[in-house]
């Protein structure tokens, strides 16, 4: 057993229970994304698992992902997440602690940015996309 979590639309971040099995961690990743599951690779000692029709079933973008995945390849992705995603380690293994903290430390980040959008609305989306990953990447900065 190992640290798997769980991304969800609001940015909260839940520990999945990691079995042993790889059919019983596919089956943990489909329950816990609502569906059938992609993997995308964003880091070298991560993997994304979402939604594969998330879009398409009207999910709800996943903000926190998105600045998750953006921060580590080092530029803004052009599409978005919808519905929760669950972040693993490469090949479906645990994921390193070193990298849960960091993926919290980004959903903390972008939680507190929307925090301050409840009284102060962002410019537009440009300068809240850039206010976003500005918040990611000086916690991430942080760990270190």
């Amino acid at each position: 057993m190992g640290t798997v979590l769980r991304i969800d639309m609001d940015g909260a971040v839940v520990v999945l229970s990691w079995p042993d099995g790889d059919t019983e961690r596919r089956q943990v990743v489909r329950a816990a994304v609502g569906g059938v599951a992609d993997a995308a690779v964003y880091h070298r000692r991560a993997q994304f698992h979402v939604h594969g029709n998330g879009q398409s079933e009207r999910l709800a973008m996943n903000l926190s992902a998105w600045v998750l995945a953006s921060v580590w390849r080092g530029m803004e992705i052009p599409y978005g997440f919808f519905g929760p995603v669950v972040v693993t380690g490469p090949q479906m293994d645990s994921l390193g602690e070193a990298m849960a903290v960091e993926v919290r430390a980004v959903c903390a980040a972008v939680a507190d940015v929307r925090e301050e959008w409840v009284t102060r609305q962002p410019a537009g989306e440009g300068p809240a996309r850039a206010e976003l990953l500005a918040a990611a990447r000086y916690g991430v900065a942080a760990l270190a």
